[in-house]
């Protein structure tokens, strides 16, 4: 009975026990030399990641289902045909679609796309947040701040406006809807979640991302990008609760967080509004840009918390595609052990945006591998060009 009670004293201590690094760095730098005398200040609250859930469309097929529906709707243009290998080679072995294949094959307009959207994505988002509270053990009343972010589909009211109609969630509670951060935007809410808790130790956040990849596409789509984003993207959606420093709740706590933005690659990835809807914008120079300019921002984040790749036991990496999964390995150093979080999220639900890094940060607290003091990283890149990081401690 005493257990709750005595959490935020627990997680001080813990919070104390941080500092350790922060002192390794300094030493490192030369700012203090051995036998200094060191006041440290006190360690600013850590929020936790106490409960996550995520949701699928029912519509789940193979990607040599995928790819035969495909082959059918390029028959006939020899371009497109000659691309099709690129399914074999994506790592790629289901994915879950908001359709049915006949659905898209049959030339719907970005409005009616759009309506499936508004439609499906709320029920995903709506699906992962019971289940992520009904874990937890928390009512919808309980969320002080909820971040919704998704990149394929537009709705107004937004999508967190109709959700807490929907649940019954408090009319003063803080809505941040996020569109445009792209595949980054699952961990790039979760660092703003962070930021507010830090802020709000007694206060609960909701992290939403729904990503409906698969209506991005139309039959019209002629060029290699559109054909490689058929191949690579899948439909899903996740909740994540995250509690300030003073609330009651377990699991990793959230230790640092890094925002970047490369201001000279602003071309790398995006969206190319059309009459007919979105098409990919995907640059065939991201593998290298993660390798020259994502690297040393990394390494810059790790250091500052007294910290190397090679003390991290999980790496929570946007997977991307297998040229960035390889640049990651190659440019960090890392064994393929350390890609198994992002391999096994291509495997079976393929690039599912902003809700790829919440589907494998879900997938690894259940699978029960972290143990008390392993620490993690938690990263994915997006439009703008732009990184978000977060690292873990359990």
């Amino acid at each position: 009975m005493w257990a709750p009670a005595l959490l935020p004293v627990v997680r001080k201590v813990c919070g104390w026990a941080m500092k350790g690094p922060c002192i390794i760095w300094r030493l490192r730098r030369g700012i203090i030399q051995p036998g200094d005398h060191v006041v440290e200040p006190v360690t600013r609250p850590m929020p936790c990641i106490t409960s996550l859930a995520t949701a699928l469309p029912a519509h789940r097929f193979t990607q040599s289902e995928i790819k035969e529906a495909m082959a059918g709707v390029c028959r006939g243009n020899r371009k497109m045909e000659r691309l099709l290998p690129v399914f074999d080679r994506t790592g790629v072995e289901h994915r879950a679609f908001a359709r049915p294949l006949a659905w898209y094959a049959s030339g719907k307009t970005f409005e009616t796309r759009n309506e499936v959207y508004a439609e499906c994505a709320l029920d995903l988002i709506d699906q992962a947040t019971r289940e992520c509270l009904a874990r937890a053990d928390i009512r919808p009343t309980e969320i002080d701040h909820v971040f919704c972010v998704t990149t394929t589909g537009l709705t107004t009211p937004s999508l967190d406006a109709q959700l807490c109609a929907r649940l019954g969630f408090r009319p003063d509670v803080r809505r941040f809807p996020l569109f445009g951060l792209g595949c980054a935007a699952g961990a790039g809410a979760l660092v703003r979640a962070t930021d507010i808790l830090r802020a709000y130790p007694t206060h609960r956040a909701l992290v939403l991302s729904v990503e409906l990849c698969s209506l991005v596409f139309s039959p019209t789509a002629e060029s290699a990008t559109d054909l490689i984003g058929v191949a690579l993207f899948g439909d899903g959606g996740a909740a994540v609760l995250v509690s300030g420093d003073d609330v009651e709740g377990d699991g990793p706590t959230v230790v640092g967080t890094r925002t970047h933005l490369f201001h000279e690659a602003p071309d790398l990835m995006g969206w190319r509004f059309t009459d007919n809807g979105m098409r990919l914008i995907l640059s065939r120079g991201v593998p290298e840009f993660v390798a020259t300019a994502v690297k040393p921002i990394v390494e810059q984040f790790l250091d500052e918390q007294g910290l190397t790749v090679g003390d991290l036991q999980h790496h929570v990496l946007h997977p991307g595609g297998a040229k960035v999964m390889s640049t990651y390995r190659s440019a960090f150093g890392l064994e393929e052990h350390a890609l198994r979080h992002a391999r096994e999220a291509m495997r079976c639900y393929g690039n599912q945006s902003s809700a790829s890094v919440l589907f494998m940060l879900h997938d690894l607290v259940a699978s029960e591998q972290p143990v008390p003091g392993d620490r993690g990283l938690l990263m994915a890149l997006g439009p703008g060009f732009a990184a978000e990081m977060l690292t873990l401690a359990w």
